[in-house]
């Protein structure tokens, strides 16, 4: 079927004025959204829309503070009783809002195994190694230098979207960009421009900073694939996901015994974190990758770095030093290079 065949499967005119008006703005809404499906086989193509990348804007700034919660609270709960407890009642709820909206699991109904089982596998992974990456750094001021590795998902995002979702890459720009940002990596961990340096200045915590780049490009893959293998009826599988993640980290912290300390203190932070750092959050994100802007995201991700690392230094107080401010500037300026480095997919010909 060719894509001008489309226009004829819309409801006429006159009924769709006839309808009250939410539900005809619905309607058009869809019209406009298959119309850009139709060039990808169901997939999006063209204009994203705009609400969607609204979304994934909304869920980079509760990410903004999840680095220093994440570590405040590792401290007190550890990192497997922080990730059973965060990500298992972050799915129960979001399954919850989603029973109660939908009176059902969408993402299950029908399921999208492709999704759900390499998506899934990806978020686990992500997951596996983000929250123990922080909770295993030897100091705070090393968990920003961390904040800074942990943003060069950012890159790798759009880096994928090449290999992936079939982007044009200009390689002229986007290797560049993605090299300043490794760059700032550098300079963050080492404190200038060294690779000797730089693994002298790893170091002790060489395993946090492994974890924490394998937990960024699983991140990165997980994004792309959650865009490659959406579901038709655009639900999110995030609950699904977090909650494997939240059962099987129950089932570490049970058979190695965790030991977390708690107090009143805890649990205000520790309901932010769930609620909004973990449910929402990841929740506009899928949804932003499945049908929002992934380029322009993944741009604007790169800015994360000095609002994060800032974030983390007042609330964790710690200061800041130069050359972690140095890093998270080169980052930013990787994505200048970067935002052009990608051009749109061509359109798929009638046919």
């Amino acid at each position: 079927m060719s894509n001008t065949n489309l226009f004829y499967l819309r409801p006429a005119p006159s009924a769709i004025l006839a309808l009250p008006p939410r539900l005809r703005g619905a309607i058009l809404c869809r019209g406009r959204a298959g119309l850009r499906a139709a060039g990808a086989g169901g997939k999006e193509d063209g204009m994203p829309g705009r609400n969607h990348t609204a979304s994934g804007m909304v869920a980079l700034a509760f990410w903004a503070t999840s680095i220093a919660f994440t570590r405040a609270l590792s401290e007190a709960l550890g990192p497997v009783v922080l990730v059973a407890v965060s990500f298992g009642a972050g799915g129960l709820l979001a399954l919850g809002l989603e029973w109660w909206r939908y009176g059902r699991i969408r993402a299950l109904a029908p399921p999208s195994w492709p999704y759900l089982i390499w998506a899934g596998f990806f978020f686990v992974c992500y997951t596996a190694g983000y929250v123990p990456a922080l909770a295993m750094a030897a100091d705070r001021q090393v968990v920003l230098q961390l904040t800074i590795v942990n943003y060069l998902w950012p890159g790798l995002i759009v880096l994928g979207s090449v290999f992936f979702l079939q982007y044009r890459a200009r390689w002229y720009l986007l290797l560049p960009g993605l090299a300043v940002a490794f760059l700032g990596v550098t300079v963050c961990i080492a404190g200038e421009v060294s690779f000797g340096r730089l693994v002298a200045a790893a170091g002790g915590n060489a395993a946090a900073f492994a974890l924490m780049a394998g937990s960024a490009a699983c991140w990165a893959v997980y994004s792309n694939l959650a865009r490659k293998y959406a579901p038709a009826n655009g639900a999110s599988g995030v609950p699904l996901f977090q909650l494997a993640a939240g059962i099987l980290f129950i089932l570490y912290a049970v058979f190695a015994g965790a030991q977390p300390v708690w107090s009143d203190g805890i649990f205000p932070p520790l309901a932010y974190y769930t609620v909004f750092v973990i449910t929402l959050s990841y929740l506009l994100w899928d949804l932003a990758m499945q049908k929002g802007n992934i380029v322009l995201l993944g741009v604007l991700s790169y800015f994360l770095p000095l609002i994060s690392t800032l974030f983390a230094g007042w609330y964790l107080r710690e200061p800041v030093s130069r050359s972690v401010l140095a890093g998270a500037a080169l980052v930013m300026l990787g994505a200048v290079l970067s935002r052009y480095g990608v051009a749109a997919r061509r359109p798929v010909k009638p046919g």
